[in-house]
C-alpha cells in the first residue's frame, strides 16, 4: 500500500493570526489499485501558521490504526527541514532544547507529539521539486476556509 500525506499551511507569516489554518489529506492506493482519500481542516484561533501545520500534521497521523511506509509532502519549509536534518532527535538527545539560539522549541508539545506518532511508521519527506504537484495547489487554494 502506497501512502502519500499532504500538509498545507495557508500563509507562510510567521506571526499569529487571528484564524490561523492548515490542511491535511491523506491518499491511500490499496493492493488492489483503488485509490482512498480523507482530508481534514484545522483552524486556530490567535496561533501561527506554523502550529496549525503541526495540529495538522499530528491530526492526520492519528487516522493510521497501524504501522505504515508513508511520504510526507509538507509545505512549511522549516517543518520539513526539522525532520529532513534529524532535529528532533538531536533535540530529543539535548532533553528537548536546541543547542543555539536561546535553547526554547516552539511548539514543543506538538513536537513530542508527532515524534511519538512517527515512531511507529516507515517516513520519508519531499524534496525540493516534489513538492511542486497538483495536490497541494489545489489544496492551497481551497485552504479559504471559515
Amino acid at each position: 500500500m502506497k501512502v502519500d500525506l499532504y500538509i498545507q499551511g495557508k500563509t507562510k507569516n510567521p506571526a499569529k493570526q487571528k484564524k490561523a489554518q492548515a490542511r491535511w489529506l491523506i491518499s491511500c492506493v490499496l493492493n488492489n489499485g483503488t485509490v482512498e482519500k480523507r482530508d481534514g481542516a484545522v483552524i486556530l484561533n490567535d496561533a501561527t501558521t506554523k502550529r496549525a501545520v503541526l495540529y495538522a500534521l499530528s491530526q492526520a497521523l492519528q487516522k493510521f490504526n497501524k504501522a505504515a511506509v508513508i511520504k510526507i509532502y509538507i509545505s512549511d519549509d522549516y517543518v520539513r527541514a526539522v525532520f529532513l536534518n534529524s532535529w528532533i532527535s538531536r533535540w530529543k538527545t539535548n532533553s528537548w532544547h536546541k543547542i543555539r539560539l536561546n535553547g526554547e522549541i516552539k511548539h514543543l508539545d506538538l513536537w513530542k507529539q508527532i515524534a511519538e506518532q512517527l515512531s511507529n511508521h516507515a517516513v520519508t519527506f519531499a524534496r525540493g521539486e516534489e513538492l511542486k504537484n497538483k495536490t497541494l495547489e489545489e489544496m492551497e487554494r481551497r485552504l479559504n476556509i471559515g
